[in-house]
Parts: structure tokens; C-alpha cells; sequence
């Protein structure tokens, strides 16, 4: 991929837009959409098909208890008792990268209580914010994806976890959450098809779930809808960056002419960023899931094993199991043995499964950043380049606000959201 500025150079343009997105995951698709809205004219460029990256087979949460962000105290300390099992949780394969070490350096700076307690606000007014974009989306658009609003219960079968689970539950209780905390015994009473193994749960019941796939799907037909042009399977080569107002984005298939870009690439945006000069702190981090049909004894509320790190959500006629987090690199090789860990860490939170039919393995790399919160917001040095990333386990939770945010911003409109906090210049 280059990067190049134009002195006297003349390209051959075939399309032009006001804007050019990059990604067609659910963060590209909502810009492209919201953008749209605003009158301009968007042409959005997708590597694949549309949502053929993290947001195919995501867990399907949309979560506004999630507001507790990755570093925190104590996360540090777990991941080095995990460092050498292959099917932890959370796994780091440490590799000679001073980028890397830059950001593990930012990461443990960002696992103590002041950081944490500063994010936790701006996580939560996102994803609110975000949740109500879902609902009015689907009144507007009329999107059909499986979307049900009926909580996520945190379910933990050891007693050290469950008085972990209380205490997050009562910070959260200080940010302005009203979870519920049940017993083994009540929430089975709430949710029959609860585990055995189950001792005791927080109850969010505010949060929803949905078919990830089919909302980005629909979303990209929306936007089609409002003029938004799509190419899909075609990769970008290059940027060009003529002038203030003028920049090229180079395809395999020929040149795109916009005023302004929004690249929403993912994992992968730090490859596009650092063509122009500038370093975002953004590491992949790989997550899997199992997708079966659904059994008979299926839960109809989202059941995350805290533990294991593994969420167990309905979606229309399958099962899905989720999670983990593995920081090995750009490397999209899917691990039988961690797919294989978070299909028995879903099972270990609810009734028994026989025998699971039709088993789906799959696993995606989710853009994080050292901080726990997203970078959204114009690229330093560049007015007209905007960079929307790092939503880490939360992109189909904060795909719709990120989306109206961006929109905002090139349209001139004051931001709903103060995004002082989501600026790469943090960095």
C-alpha cells in the first residue's frame, strides 16, 4: 500500500463522492448510512463482501453494561497466570514488536482505578446513546435481525467470581446502572434454562442482542437506499492526498476522488494510518465463536459465563458462543483449541446440550486500543481524514453512535457526545 502527495501528478478518476469510507463492517456501514443522511454523497469501499470481517458471527450483544472497559486493576496480574494456557481466556502471544510493547506499556498504564473510572462514563453515555440509535433504526428502516431487548445475565460458578461480580456491579451502581443481583436459585427462576453449575448472577436488564450479520446487511441496503455507492471485493492500494479538499483512495479496480475519509478498517486501520505518517496505538485482538442450532433447552436471555470469558446468545434459530480475547498479531488462523474452550465455557452456564448440530467455528480480530475507548475523530495532520476504530469487544454495540458521530463532525453539526476522550491525540 503507498501513500502518496500529488506534485503535478494527474490520476484518472472514476468516481467521486463528498466522502469515502474504507470498511464495510457494522462501524463502515453505520458512517455511510448517517453520512448519507446528512445529503452528501458517500461511495463506501469494502477489501470483501460486506460484513465479512469482525461483525459476521460477533457475539450479537449490544451492551451497555460492557462500560467496565478492558484494563482495569487486576487484569495484569490474571493475564500473567494465564501466559502459558493455550485456551485461557485472555491470551498474549509476546512477540519482538516495539509497537506491541508500546502498547502493553500504555495497557498496564491504563489498568488502575482513575483511568478506569474515567472511562466508564464515556463507554456508558456511547452505548445508551447507541441502544436507542437500534431501536429508532429499526422503526425507520424497518430492519428485521433478531433483535431482542430482554438483558444479559453475568453468570458465575465459583464464590471468589460472584463476590468479584458484586463489586463491579456496586461501581457500576455508582455510575448510574441499577443491576440486579440474584442468587443461583432466583435467577433460574428468571431464566429456567440457567445452568446447575450457576451460583450466582448480575442481571442487566436493560441490555439486547441481535443478529449482527443481518443488521449490517440491512443497514448497507438502507444506505443504498439514500444514494451511498458500495464496492465490495475491491482493495484499497493506496491514498492519494492532493490537496485540502482533494484525496484519492486507490483501488485495485480504479481511483476514488473525495473531500474527505473516514477510515473505519478495523484491526487494520493502523496500516492506513501509518502510510500517512501517523502511529495509532491499535492491536488486534482475536476473538472466536461456535454457532449451533438452537436446542429445545436454549436460553431466551444472553448468558455470559464471566469466568471463561464467554457469552451465549439466542439468535433466531441458533446458538451462538463467544469470546476470549488473543492477542496474536494480524493472524486470522482459527485455533481449534480456543474455538473448542469457548464452546465449553458457554456450555458450563446453561442446560445440557447433548449433542450440539450443525457446529459453525469462526474467529475474528477486533481493533483494541490500550485505553479500553474507541478513536473516533478527525487524524492529526490531516483535517479532511478521519479515523473511526478501537471499539474493541463493543463494535456492534457502538457501530450506530459511531456512525451519527462521524456524521456530525463532517457535516459541521455540534457532536451529541463530547468525543474529547476519543481523539487519537490522547496518544
Amino acid at each position: 500500500m503507498k501513500s502518496l502527495r500529488s506534485e503535478g501528478l494527474t490520476v484518472s478518476m472514476k468516481e467521486k463522492g463528498d466522502v469515502i469510507v474504507v470498511g464495510g463492517g457494522v462501524v463502515g456501514v453505520c458512517v455511510a448510512y448517517y453520512l448519507a443522511k446528512t445529503g452528501m454523497t458517500v461511495v463506501l469501499v469494502e477489501k470483501g463482501e460486506i460484513c465479512s470481517g469482525c461483525s459476521y458471527a460477533n457475539a450479537g450483544l449490544i451492551t451497555p453494561s460492557h462500560s467496565l472497559p478492558i484494563p482495569a486493576p487486576g487484569v495484569i496480574k490474571q493475564a500473567c497466570k494465564w501466559l502459558l494456557q493455550e485456551d485461557s481466556p485472555l491470551l498474549f502471544r509476546l512477540r519482538l514488536d516495539w509497537r506491541l510493547a508500546y502498547w502493553l506499556v500504555r495497557f498496564a498504564a491504563a489498568c488502575r482505578e482513575q483511568p478506569m473510572n474515567r472511562a466508564i462514563p464515556v463507554l456508558r453515555d456511547l452505548s445508551r446513546g447507541s441502544l436507542d440509535l437500534f431501536e429508532e433504526l429499526i422503526l425507520a428502516e424497518g430492519l428485521s435481525f433478531d433483535y431482542e431487548r430482554l438483558g444479559l445475565l453475568c453468570a458465575y460458578t465459583t464464590h471468589s467470581g460472584y463476590e468479584k461480580g458484586k463489586r463491579d456491579a456496586e461501581l457500576l451502581t455508582r455510575h448510574g446502572f441499577a443491576p440486579r443481583v440474584l442468587d443461583g436459585k432466583h435467577a433460574r427462576e428468571l431464566e429456567p434454562n440457567l445452568g446447575t453449575s450457576v451460583i450466582g448472577t448480575v442481571y442487566f436488564e436493560d441490555d439486547a442482542h441481535g443478529n449482527g450479520y443481518d443488521f449490517v446487511t440491512q443497514m448497507s441496503t438502507a444506505a443504498k437506499r439514500l444514494g451511498v455507492k458500495i464496492h465490495t471485493n475491491t482493495a484499497v492500494a493506496g491514498l492519494l492526498i492532493e490537496d485540502s479538499n482533494h484525496i484519492c483512495v486507490k483501488t485495485e479496480g480504479g481511483d476514488l476522488l473525495g473531500r474527505n475519509i473516514v477510515i473505519t478498517a478495523g484491526a487494520w486501520t493502523s496500516q492506513f494510518t501509518k502510510i500517512l505518517g501517523v502511529e495509532i496505538p491499535v492491536e488486534p485482538g482475536k476473538g472466536y465463536s461456535v454457532t449451533i442450532d438452537r436446542p429445545d433447552l436454549s436460553p431466551k436471555i444472553p448468558v455470559l459465563n464471566m469466568e471463561k470469558k464467554v457469552a451465549v446468545t439466542p439468535i433466531g434459530k441458533r446458538l451462538r458462543f463467544a469470546g476470549t480475547m488473543e492477542f496474536s498479531g494480524l493472524d486470522l488462523t482459527l485455533n481449534e483449541r480456543r474455538a473448542d474452550a469457548v464452546l465449553r465455557g458457554g456450555l458450563e452456564v446453561i442446560s445440557r446440550i447433548a449433542s450440539p448440530q450443525n457446529v459453525e467455528r469462526w474467529c475474528g480480530l477486533r481493533p483494541c486500543t490500550p485505553d479500553g475507548l474507541p478513536i473516533i475523530g478527525r487524524m492529526p495532520g490531516y483535517p479532511h481524514v478521519y479515523i473511526a476504530t478501537g471499539h474493541a469487544m463493543l463494535g456492534f454495540t457502538l457501530g450506530p453512535i459511531t456512525g451519527k458521530l462521524i456524521g456530525e463532525m463532517i457535516s459541521g453539526g455540534h457532536p451529541s457526545f463530547d468525543t474529547a476522550m476519543l481523539r487519537v491525540e490522547r496518544f
